[in-house]
């Protein structure tokens, strides 16, 4: 995920803390499919992936193809995805 590891107002982590591949592994997968697994979201040794946790990206149709904002599901603050400042009610209108 590409915001920080915790929400910026209220500090709660956005970030399990197993890797992806650790996920995996701890569902009772081989080591070798969890490694199968991790490596199609982008986890590898080199490059450690975490689902995310009390964050959900936003993305405004016909605008940029991706995630605009960051919403924090516990304080429910919302954050421009690339200046993660706080954005007042208008990101719903894509304003």
């Amino acid at each position: 995920m590409s915001s920080p590891a915790h929400c910026p107002a209220c500090k709660i982590e956005w970030e399990e803390k197993q890797t992806i591949t650790e996920h995996f592994e701890s569902k009772g997968y081989t080591l070798r499919k969890a490694v199968q697994t991790g490596a199609m979201y982008g986890c590898t040794p080199s490059t450690p992936q975490h689902f995310s946790v009390n964050v959900v990206g936003i993305e405004i149709q016909g605008q940029y193809d991706g995630v605009s904002y960051w919403k924090c599901t516990p304080c429910g603050t919302v954050f421009d995805r690339w200046t993660m400042k706080p954005v007042d009610a208008g990101w719903e209108l894509g304003l």
